[in-house]
């Protein structure tokens, strides 16, 4: 990575990441394969998890929330500390006041697509009750573009948050968060200026 960190990467598919090979190591395994996650965890000083429903249709009960109880434990014996958690408007933090858009989109991916919006509000629920260094970044709707450093962070009713980001400021964001303690133990809200 250009900021001088080695990554390690936990995947389902590799093929997806062929043109990562070489820049980090690819740990190949599922939600349940114990072992490859803590080979993907250990000897890490954070995580960076970006588990969530990749459909409307969510397989089983909670499968996110339950591949993420995995991690949480492989970080614990490896004794990581840092987790950073992708969330959605879905898991609705303490700090947020009413905001119309992200609950009528929230009322709107229930009635669409229910299991996901409970494994999405549920695995929010899992991290804020560690004892880690933990947070869950709250996306809207994801767009292909580059980070141009353009962002709004805060809470979702008390900052005024579009429904865009691009996966670039995402990306940013994210990485940012390995250092940057203020959302420590909070789930902000991000969003494109």
């Amino acid at each position: 990575m250009k900021q001088g960190y080695n990554l390690s990467v936990y995947t389902s598919d590799a093929k997806k990441l062929a043109s990562f090979a070489g820049r980090g190591e690819i740990v190949v395994g599922d939600l349940q394969d114990q072992g490859a996650i803590a080979k993907c965890v250990q000897g890490a000083d954070a995580v960076i998890s970006a588990l969530g429903p990749n459909s409307l249709k969510v397989p089983g009960d909670k499968p996110v929330m339950h591949g993420l109880t995995h991690t949480i434990s492989a970080m614990k014996h490896a004794g990581v500390r840092r987790l950073i958690q992708i969330s959605t408007a879905a898991y609705r933090a303490p700090k947020d006041g009413f905001a119309f858009k992200r609950h009528a989109f929230a009322l709107l991916f229930e009635a669409i697509a229910r299991k996901g919006y409970e494994d999405i509000k549920a695995t929010g629920e899992l991290v804020a009750n560690q004892e880690l260094d933990w947070t869950l970044v709250r996306i809207p709707n994801l767009k292909d573009a580059p980070a141009d450093g353009s962002v709004d962070v805060g809470w979702y009713g008390k900052v005024k948050l579009s429904m865009k980001l691009s996966r670039g400021n995402l990306a940013k964001f994210l990485v940012d968060q390995l250092t940057d303690r203020k959302f420590v133990c909070a789930a902000p809200g991000v969003a494109n200026h």
